[in-house]
């Protein structure tokens, strides 16, 4: 045989005498076109089912923002099944999107980095492999390791290369339809994405914009949105609103248009609310173009609802003019009423 190994060898094996040395299980299985788990008599379907469920268990601690609870239960599903690269994902996906404590920064940086990098070394999947970059691009970000970052980043294929896209031109009947309001939900929360990249002024101290251009980039966010989903019901996108009101504020604020700011910030509260109150996981969209389209899971990473996050950025100095403003007053009061910790 092709691996040094001899017909008596065999024969042993299948006598249950001994059993192959595990250093030559990968190419065992190679050649008999089976997983590894199978060689061992492992139940595939069980395995999957098992990592299923602890994947919905992580989700459920997700969908209220206990990130620290995601976190344990992966860690101990990947105890149960350590080469589960489904389950290194989704801890990837925690860590590369988590508000992570400045105390443990570092080791939460180096444990994705680490999980990263060996899906990247050892797993063969596209999809579980592309989520692996996307992620550590961000934690070599984050880990000050920019070149590292480019160079995945560089890996992937282009926009108009993806599944999404290549998807829309082969599906055909209904199942086209709903895949392209699908990629569209998407595109435009990387227009969101992108809107609020633009509008942070560059590190190198440059100002490519005024102040009053960046208003009007940002007020472009919500005017697309009122024509995308024009009966209001924005879904995820409730929380791409709020930011985009909040940040108007903020550079209204800078430019002393102090009502404008007061309208924006009130705007941003009336999101929050209705976002902590009323959206639920699993919820449809019923605008025309996204129509039947579900809000999917909701995942929320950090411990805090939508009303308390805006009511702590409302202490930033920048709103100090207007503090003793009644709008001002009541929009605090509003966000009181429903911010908590989760």
């Amino acid at each position: 045989m092709s691996l040094g190994i001899t017909s008596r060898a065999v024969s042993q094996w299948e006598c249950d005498r001994t059993a192959p040395d595990i250093s030559q299980l990968p190419a065992l299985a190679n050649i008999f076109e089976v997983s590894a788990d199978v060689l061992l008599g492992i139940d595939v379907t069980q395995k999957e089912k098992r990592i299923t469920e602890i994947i919905k268990e992580a989700n459920k601690h997700y969908e209220v923002g206990h990130v620290e609870e995601v976190m344990s239960t992966l860690r101990t599903g990947l105890k149960e099944f350590p080469n589960s690269y489904v389950l290194m994902g989704e801890l990837l996906n925690c860590l590369s999107h988590m508000e992570m404590n400045p105390e443990k920064k570092d080791s939460l940086l180096q444990e994705g980095i680490s999980l990263g990098e060996k899906i990247l070394a050892e797993c063969t999947i596209d999809r579980e492999r592309h989520n692996a970059i996307r992620c550590l691009c961000s934690l070599y970000v984050e880990n000050s390791e920019i070149e590292k970052a480019i160079s995945l980043a560089e890996k992937m294929p282009p926009l108009f290369s993806s599944a999404e896209d290549l998807l829309s031109n082969i599906y055909t009947g209904s199942k086209r339809i709903e895949h392209i309001a699908c990629k569209l939900s998407v595109i435009f929360g990387m227009v969101y994405n992108d809107l609020w990249r633009i509008t942070e002024p560059p590190e190198d101290g440059t100002c490519p914009y005024t102040n009053q251009e960046y208003i009007q980039i940002l007020e472009k966010f919500p005017a697309i949105m009122d024509i995308v989903i024009e009966d209001k019901n924005y879904g995820l996108f409730t929380i791409q609103m709020i930011g985009a009101k909040f940040k108007l504020a903020q550079y209204y604020m800078l430019e002393r248009e102090k009502e404008k700011a007061m309208e924006c910030l009130q705007s941003a509260t009336e999101y929050a609310s209705r976002y902590d109150t009323q959206l639920c996981a699993g919820g449809k969209y019923t605008s025309l173009l996204f129509r039947n389209l579900s809000f999917g899971s909701v995942r929320i990473s950090r411990n805090e609802n939508q009303c308390l996050n805006l009511l702590c950025r409302l202490e930033e100095s920048v709103f100090d003019p207007v503090r003793e403003y009644p709008e001002f007053k009541k929009i605090v009061e509003e966000l009181q009423k429903y911010a908590k910790k989760l």
